[in-house]
């Protein structure tokens, strides 16, 4: 995993294998950002490199959606059983896996910072 170090706008400036001297941050080396910042420099993904930044973005996609099904329930807007079975099916199990492997129920930011 490299360090990277961001500059005032939140943009990665610099990149390293061991941590440098001042701020840094340790992320994971398949981080949207830090492809980013490979690709925009000059660097060629490789085609796994592509695939790892498009599935974190799935990831996060699924986030959203998932979040967004959730709030719509609950204002009413929709009710759960008007998805198909199918779509009924896969959203109480990742929301009950969710609630077991967190230890919690209802909405639980991804990360501390993340608002829908």
């Amino acid at each position: 995993m490299p360090y990277i170090q961001r500059d005032a706008s939140g943009h990665i400036s610099a990149i390293f294998r061991n941590p440098p001297d001042g701020p840094s941050e340790l992320v994971p080396a398949a981080h949207p950002d830090v492809l980013h910042f490979l690709e925009a420099s000059g660097e060629q993904l490789s085609d796994e490199d592509r695939r790892h930044l498009l599935a974190s973005l799935d990831n996060a996609m699924i986030r959203v959606v998932e979040d967004l099904v959730d709030v719509l329930i609950r204002k009413q807007v929709i009710m759960l059983t008007d998805l198909p079975i199918h779509a009924q099916r896969k959203v109480m199990a990742r929301r009950e896996t969710r609630d077991r492997l967190l230890g919690q129920s209802g909405f639980m930011p991804h990360e501390p910072d993340d608002i829908l």
